[in-house]
């Protein structure tokens, strides 16, 4: 008999959908899902904004400022708010973050949205960690649907935060997010669709609760 899984990471390229699909896999198993309820308990805790801890949230302040030089000041910032000089630094802010998450993997029955979860619980055992993908091309119409952002906006915040992502878990938590050994299961929202890729997670669960 399968051994049933109690957790489920979920990391995602930013424009496929997954925080969605996190939402609707939460709702069908009745799981907490840990996304911006990170943000927002981080803040709590510290005493500051939602704002001020979601703009280094899932980042590392000299990257951002790197991207910035890339992509050129005013595209950028118009692209995704540059944040301000932050009284948390950075490996704080990561530490606290993992902190969060390795407390919400205690009672299990959780949804684990990106920040590096998949690495930080990857010695549990009754987890399972999901990977959502989606073509460029695709991840580009969903951003330009979703958030109204112009083509070359949404370029700019693509690859951007592709870049913030990777170099946030490559500098926390030594790895590279988007390796396929990482992760035991991997999906094309672009060809599935949220409600496809959702289904197809909540199969992997039942085949391992049966």
């Amino acid at each position: 008999m399968n051994t049933p899984i109690t957790l489920l990471t979920l990391s995602h390229q930013y424009g496929s959908g997954g925080s969605l699909i996190a939402r609707d896999l939460g709702q069908r198993l009745n799981w907490k899902v840990w996304d911006k309820e990170i943000v927002q308990t981080i803040a709590a805790q510290q005493h500051v904004s939602e704002d001020y801890v979601d703009t280094k949230d899932e980042r590392v302040g000299s990257i951002m400022e790197r991207v910035v030089e890339t992509f050129g000041v005013g595209g950028f910032e118009r692209a995704y708010n540059i944040p301000p000089r932050l009284r948390l630094k950075d490996s704080q802010l990561a530490r606290l973050t993992r902190q969060l998450i390795e407390n919400a993997a205690q009672d299990g029955s959780v949804v684990i949205v990106g920040r590096g979860g998949n690495c930080i619980l990857a010695p549990r055992p009754k987890t399972l960690h999901v990977f959502v993908f989606a073509t460029l091309d695709a991840r580009k119409k969903r951003v330009m649907q979703v958030e109204g952002l112009t083509h070359d906006e949404t370029e700019q915040r693509i690859s951007g935060m592709d870049k913030l992502r990777t170099d946030y878990v490559r500098k926390f938590y030594q790895a590279d997010w988007r390796d396929s050994d990482c992760y035991n299961l991997q999906l094309d929202s672009g060809v599935w669709g949220e409600d496809g890729a959702a289904d197809m997670i909540m199969q992997a669960l039942e085949h391992h609760a049966g």
